[in-house]
């Protein structure tokens, strides 16, 4: 065999690997995998308490964050409503056995799973969109934000009936509260 021969049957074969090579470096990463599993959050108080005797008490209410206090009780600053006039918030879903959490984040919308069972509350992390955020210190917030609702560790409510106030506790000592929106429609 001479070297053109070897040339001749060596190019379509290097043709494939590369082209192969090319078509996993386009292939989009594979999603994030979180490193723990997050968080089992157990209701404080009678609110929570009753609420947390159904996966269904939490479905279809909305809540705005209005106060992200750090360990040492001082508040982190949350970002002003977005130019579409839209404020960091979360949404608890429901759809046949289906149990969502959607909200916004500061720039993107998020969207993951939960379970509100025997009175614990898990959150997944969250997917989101992604936008990118004009300014360096939201994406942080953002960012941080999204990491931190599946490190609840305990959530209250001011009452069971129809509560207007939602806390958050997380791992790290920091406390998420919301207030209550207007509620999504019922599926």
């Amino acid at each position: 065999m001479t070297i053109a021969m070897y040339t001749r049957a060596a190019v379509p074969a290097l043709l494939a690997v590369g082209a192969a090579v090319l078509l996993a470096a386009c292939a989009g990463k594979p999603a994030a995998v979180p490193a723990e599993p997050p968080v089992q959050a157990r209701a404080q108080g009678p609110g929570a308490a009753n609420a947390a005797t159904s996966a269904d008490s939490l479905a279809q209410t909305s809540w705005e964050l209005v106060r992200w206090a750090r360990p040492d009780g001082q508040a982190r600053a949350i970002p002003p409503r977005s130019a579409s006039g839209e404020p960091v918030h979360l949404t608890f879903l429901a759809q046949g056995r289906q149990y969502r959490v959607v909200g916004f984040s500061g720039c993107n919308r998020y969207s993951g799973a939960y379970l509100l069972q025997g009175g614990t509350l898990t959150i997944q992390t969250p997917g989101s969109t992604r936008m990118a955020c004009p300014q360096p210190e939201l994406a942080a917030f953002e960012t941080a934000y999204l990491q931190a609702l599946p490190q609840v560790k305990t959530f209250t409510l001011d009452s069971g009936g129809a509560p207007r106030r939602l806390a958050f506790n997380l791992q790290s000592g920091e406390v998420l509260d919301f207030v209550r929106r207007a509620d999504p429609p019922t599926p």
